[in-house]
């Protein structure tokens, strides 16, 4: 059952990099926290969210670096936010945020500053919502004697301006400054205002020695912040918490759904003779089927029963050697049926960007990605002693006398009703994914993230300072999943590149630079079949 619409849709405690900088745990953290290009990837990031609400994330890129900086300075409204966003980093704050239907949202943000960064707030907020509303702000209402601050009410509402805009205020209490945003009254302003009068904290949940605590029920918080389609009514609650042990980030979640999770915990059926060392990464993944099932692009095919399982690894030697294997007792007669259907699907949009195509292949009962640049990508049927698998990669696949990563396989399958295991050596697969978006970009017909940028150049420096990362999702009860990771700084090789590609987006944060870059289809003469990269 979902949350009654006076619960919070999302928490958020963030302890402030200042705080955090003083954690004996932090101290590999801090190593690539403090380097000058997260300095310079900060910088932009931030420029980028303060011109976002009056840009609509348009920067006017100019190849290969942007000008925000510039445009932050050119731009009065971003030159008052811009500050602020460099508080919300440095310093702790606390922000809730409910849903109010169709009177909009309520967000509550209590920050903890001194009496200068504090007055920074007071002034810079009330010229922008002044400015914004076309109203002038009044005394705050209803709050303690001695109380400063201001409120500003839109009592004539501009046209387009969003409902939780018209009404925003601004008061002092202690060491923090608290700040609201609702269309008419709101609730949670005055709860986070009373929790630090009566305790000296504006903390709804339990403190912590955590760095950073989150709380989210994904469905709600969509709806309420209209992003994009409507996810399903059985998306999770998720909470998460991140912290440190002196050389790696600790991160804890737990996902909450509103009814039982739809598959039991089977036996690994692990495709041992096809994974070798060297290894760089192993994924393992169960509970497919159900979700498998549901998509029309299985249904179509009427090939019986999905698979439950999967299998992903990246080999050494090769940023390109990556393969995926899925256990099914079916493999061969699905096979027969999943080749035409990719061929089919696929191949018009390939000739049309010049990009090979999907033919039988000669040496299996699969098909293979013929004519594109550097990769030669398959899928195929094979037969292993512990079942038949269907198999892709992106090269043939590559079998040597080199040993299995029997350690690995074991730690794997020694963890009880664990559904999701990754292990990773994040250095080499943050360089392999340079390799791999970049040519995924050329394929797409995107334009190149370029190695000027500042995100690239963090990527380049930040990559050989990363150890292993080690991810474990298990299931914890009949709607609980538990999540655990011990990395470097957090993150894996793929979520590094998929950060780069949404920071140095034309259109930062709205969309990534996948959606935005995009290059017109390349034209070819009639003759030619899409096989050559000839222009016409």
């Amino acid at each position: 059952m979902a949350p009654p619409n006076n619960e919070p849709v999302i928490t958020l405690h963030w302890m402030g990099a200042k705080q955090v900088a003083a954690q004996p745990g932090a101290a590999g953290f801090l190593k690539i926290w403090r380097l000058p290009e997260t300095e310079k990837l900060r910088a932009q990031t931030l420029d980028k969210l303060a011109l976002a609400p009056w840009t609509r994330g348009a920067t006017n890129q100019i190849a290969p670096m942007t000008n925000s900086a510039a445009m932050v300075r050119a731009n009065p409204s971003a030159a008052l936010l811009r500050p602020l966003l460099d508080d919300l980093v440095q310093q702790e704050f606390y922000l809730e945020l409910r849903d109010a239907g169709a009177a909009g949202c309520q967000l509550g943000l209590a920050i903890r500053l001194d009496a200068k960064r504090g007055s920074a707030w007071e002034s810079n907020l009330a010229s922008l919502f002044e400015s914004a509303t076309a109203n002038r702000r009044t005394p705050p209402q209803g709050t303690a004697n001695g109380t400063t601050g201001w409120s500003v009410r839109a009592t004539n509402s501009p046209a387009g301006l969003p409902p939780a805009l018209r009404h925003t205020e601004l008061v002092h209490a202690g060491d923090w400054t608290v700040f609201g945003l609702a269309s008419d009254q709101n609730p949670i302003f005055k709860e986070i205002l009373g929790r630090i009068q009566a305790r000296q904290t504006p903390l709804a949940m339990s403190a912590s020695a955590d760095w950073l605590q989150l709380r989210c029920d994904l469905r709600r918080l969509f709806s309420a912040l209209s992003w994009g389609p409507a996810l399903p009514a059985d998306s999770p609650q998720i909470s998460l918490a991140i912290s440190g042990d002196g050389t790696n980030v600790l991160t804890r979640g737990q996902l909450t759904f509103a009814k039982p999770v739809p598959f039991e915990i089977e036996p690994w059926i692990i495709p041992t003779n096809l994974i070798h060392e060297p290894l760089h990464s192993f994924t393992a993944v169960q509970g497919l089927k159900a979700w498998v099932s549901s998509m029309p692009a299985w249904s179509d095919l009427r090939a019986g029963p999905a698979p439950n399982q999967l299998f992903c690894w990246g080999q050494g030697g090769s940023p390109f050697l990556d393969y995926a294997a899925a256990p099914l007792a079916s493999a061969g007669s699905v096979m027969q049926k999943l080749g035409p259907k990719v061929a089919e699907e696929t191949n018009p949009l390939l000739a049309t960007n010049g990009m090979g195509k999907w033919e039988r292949s000669s040496n299996s009962d699969g098909i293979a990605w013929n004519r594109v640049p550097i990769i030669n990508p398959f899928i195929q049927s094979i037969s292993q002693p512990q079942s038949p698998f269907l198999l892709a990669g992106l090269a043939p696949l590559v079998v040597t006398n080199s040993k299995p990563p029997l350690g690995t396989f074991q730690d794997l399958i020694s963890r009880p009703n664990i559904v999701y295991f990754d292990r990773e050596l994040t250095g080499p697969r943050v360089e392999a994914w340079m390799f791999l978006s970049q040519l995924f970009r050329i394929i797409g017909r995107r334009t190149q993230l370029q190695s000027e940028t500042p995100t690239v150049q963090w990527l380049k420096v930040v990559g050989p300072m990363l150890g292993e990362t080690l991810t474990a999702v298990v299931k914890t009860g009949p709607a609980t999943l538990s999540f655990d990771r011990r990395s470097t700084f957090g993150l894996t090789g793929i979520e590094f590149h998929l950060l780069a590609d949404w920071f140095e987006s034309a259109r930062f944060p709205y969309e990534t630079h996948m959606e935005t870059a995009k290059l017109p289809p390349r034209r070819f003469g009639a003759k030619n079949n899409g096989a050559s990269p000839g222009n016409k």
